[in-house]
């Protein structure tokens, strides 16, 4: 017979265990975790709850008040895991999680408005556990358990827990090919929450940095010598090796908003009316190979010619090493100009490790942002005078901002977009965002060419990723790839052939007329694709103003250029062995 006050003390262990098997089985469902059925998502929600709420029927009664921590902060970081995963895809890693200051600025806004009203199954059990655990905090530690009972309690958590493993890894549940590429969210499927949980705190605790076996030495060489290998497939590239080259990382830029109408008009029409200039190279076709990291590896990508870690954002880890860098090649006096929150990302010490001198960061660049109109012309504005000042040849890298999501609600005036009665919302704010760069963009290349700088700087506008697809919502933005505009480059040429992120490296490179460096990246320069050279590269344009896609085959951008470039990328990072 057990005791009146042990079973209230048990009766609220129930308690709990029904609210954390909800809050679990709610976070598997909305985050799109588990997609074999709700029988499959009740059964793996109610027995990680019952694993992780075992240690309260072992504890003596004056202890048992801790069982606030596993209700209090699980399901809180259930829920921040639920917002990552809808901006990032995936599971939050550890270093992500404890660098909490990157939750600031647009990275917080963009969480907010992901928030939905079917968060409420997360958050009213939450509520519902406050409220009665500290009612009932004094009986329930009163009387211990039986021994009987804490014995038959931990046989009957453990004969659960290898019930779940059982069933989780039947070959015919839990299976779903698309999230293998997200490794957390595919590693928490296969194995539920306590394995990977332990998984996590393994890893998390392991060395940084790894030793290169002789095979991963090997493998590197190989492809490295075979990169190096690749011939020009052209006679000849201009001489733009002492041309200023000018960086403009455009945040959330999908090749779409090139050719896209609003209200008759098209959407970006500086941008747009460049595209048919002499001289200027047009990839409209690039495919968007950030990971977790988003505009981090964004810029990784261009600045090192190394491919991200997807899961595993490189800003928020390897920030330190000193990275093989477009800087370093050029091997000029470099300067990025960035308008977000310098604290996000780690941007300072990135910004050493990519080889700049100097970063100038939002307390400079975004000062009169109101009376200027946005951050993108205040970060035009403000950088031109320094840009002006640096020494020629340069190479300054300017991140813009705007056109991050949310897109939901235009804070600037707005214009005939809003006349337009095809787009949605969001797509009205996002073209919005697009003419606020677009105009900025504008003023500052009239501004390059008053000053005498625009004929002898090689200009390069690259998106830094596509915009998020659950943010921008509708039927016109329809194709993720970004593009790569090249301006005043002595070349012309318009190319629709499917291409990385990683190319545009080794492309500036030869293009800036850099043939000594011993790292060209690990992508492939464009002037050395047959793709690219030997084909037809005239974009077409349907008649809704898009691109016609038709003719691309599609690539899997985390599979671009190949396998074995991501494999070496990883290894490379995470042993620190660059080539400067």
């Amino acid at each position: 017979m057990i005791p009146s006050g042990s079973r209230r003390a048990l009766c609220f262990f129930v308690f709990c265990w029904l609210l954390l098997s909800v809050q679990i089985c709610a976070f598997l469902t909305l985050g799109e975790i588990n997609r074999c059925g709700i029988l499959t998502v009740i059964a793996t929600g109610t027995a990680d709850a019952l694993v992780i709420l075992s240690p309260y029927l072992i504890l003596s009664p004056r202890w048992r008040w801790s069982v606030i921590f596993p209700m209090v902060f699980f399901p809180a970081y259930l829920y921040a895991n639920l917002l990552y995963l809808r901006n990032f895809g995936d599971m939050m890693g550890m270093p992500t999680m404890f660098g909490v200051s990157n939750a600031t600025g647009v990275v917080a806004d963009s969480a907010l408005k992901s928030m939905r009203l079917a968060d409420l199954w997360i958050c009213i059990p939450f509520t519902l556990f406050l409220a009665i655990y500290c009612k009932t905090l004094k009986a329930i530690s009163r009387n211990a358990f039986p021994l009987r009972l804490r014995i038959s309690g931990i046989i009957l958590c453990a004969v659960v827990f290898l019930v779940q493993q059982i069933l989780i890894h039947d070959s015919n549940i839990c299976r779903d090919s698309k999230s293998k590429d997200l490794k957390r969210r595919y590693k928490l499927q296969y194995c539920g929450f306590i394995p990977y949980m332990f998984t996590e705190t393994i890893d998390f605790l392991k060395p940084k940095y790894i030793r290169l076996s002789e095979s991963d030495k090997k493998d590197i060489e190989d492809y490295l010598i075979g990169i190096r290998e690749k011939k020009l497939l052209t006679d000849s590239l201009p001489c733009n090796a002492d041309k200023n080259l000018i960086l403009i990382v455009v945040e959330s830029f999908n090749s779409d908003a090139l050719y896209v109408m609003a209200n008759g008009r098209p959407a970006m029409p500086f941008t747009s009316s460049l595209l048919e200039k002499d001289g200027c190279i047009v990839l409209d076709n690039v495919m968007s190979q950030v990971g977790a990291g988003r505009s981090s590896d964004g810029r990784f990508i261009y600045q090192t010619g190394l491919l991200p870690i997807p899961g595993d954002p490189v800003a928020m880890t390897y920030t330190e090493a000193r990275y093989p860098s477009l800087s370093g090649a050029l091997a000029r006096e470099g300067y990025e100009f960035d308008c977000g929150n310098p604290i996000q990302w780690n941007k300072l010490e990135l910004s050493a490790s990519y080889g700049f001198s100097k970063i100038f960061t939002r307390e400079a660049m975004l000062r009169n942002m109101k009376k200027l109109g946005g951050k993108d012309p205040a970060l035009f504005t403000n950088a031109l005078p320094v840009i002006k000042e640096m020494k020629r040849p340069f190479y300054a890298a300017l991140n813009t901002m705007d056109m991050h999501d949310p897109y939901e609600e235009y804070l600037w005036k707005k214009s005939d977009v809003w006349q337009d009665t095809v787009l949605s919302v969001n797509e009205k704010v996002y073209i919005e965002k697009c003419r606020q760069f677009d105009a900025a963009l504008s003023r500052f290349i009239a501004a390059l060419k008053e000053n005498g700088l625009y004929s002898n700087s090689v200009i390069v506008i690259a998106g830094d990723h596509n915009a998020r697809e659950n943010a921008l919502t509708g039927t016109t933005f329809v194709n993720p790839e970004i593009p790569i505009i090249i301006l005043n480059s002595g070349i012309t040429l318009r190319s629709h052939q499917k291409i990385g992120q990683i190319d545009l490296y080794p492309t500036l490179l030869d293009l800036m007329g850099v043939s000594g460096s011993e790292w060209r990246g690990l992508g492939v320069s464009i002037f050395r694709n047959p793709a690219v050279m030997h084909t037809d590269t005239t974009a077409t344009v349907s008649v809704s103003g898009t691109r016609d896609t038709a003719s691309s085959v599609h690539t899997d951008p985390h599979s671009y250029p190949s396998a074995t470039a991501w494999r070496i990328s990883d290894r490379l990072i995470r042993s620190g062995s660059y080539r400067p």
